[in-house]
């Protein structure tokens, strides 16, 4: 049961994090560098939570992402396969040390992110001109990925016994 709701809850933040991606954050930066908010879910869920219950947004987020682009959905769940394979990594240690953690795995994840999709696009010689703005944009997912981290900390499930 207890995996049941942690994966709905995955879920409905996988959801949350696409729109908003699609909509507000551009809205609140328009310059382009602009946290990539399914990357600060993915590190900051398997920081606070379970690493191994990342996988709805894996799912989720590039169909809502490719649907909304003109890129297919295959290249962004390949674009976000690092930042899940590195969140696996880093989040075998301690929970505190993986919430530590999580802001340096949101820019390794955002940068290779970034890169993949630039890639996919067939514009790889303008990844050297965008550098400053995609090193922004994986600074500004580093610190949504620490509050995230942060607040589903703060929100995990605790047992309800008589002594706890």
């Amino acid at each position: 049961m207890g995996l049941a709701v942690s994966a709905a809850a995955a879920a409905v933040l996988a959801l949350a994090t696409a729109f908003l991606q699609l909509g507000a954050i551009p809205a609140l930066f328009p310059g382009g560098a602009a946290p990539l908010l399914p990357i600060a879910l993915i590190t900051a869920w398997a920081a606070a939570r379970d690493p191994d219950g990342t996988w709805p947004v894996l799912l989720i987020v590039p169909v809502i992402l490719g649907v909304a682009s003109q890129e297919r959905v295959g290249w962004f769940m390949l674009a976000l396969l690092p930042t899940a394979a590195l969140a696996l990594a880093a989040g075998r240690g301690g929970r505190i040390q993986r919430i530590a953690f999580a802001p340096a795995t949101a820019v390794v994840g955002a940068l290779l992110y970034l890169m993949l999709l630039t890639l996919a696009a067939g514009r790889g010689s303008s990844l050297v001109p965008a550098a400053g703005s995609h090193l922004a944009t994986a600074l500004w997912t580093a610190a949504a990925a620490a509050l995230l981290a942060v607040a589903l900390r703060a929100l995990r499930p605790r047992a309800h016994g008589l002594f706890e």
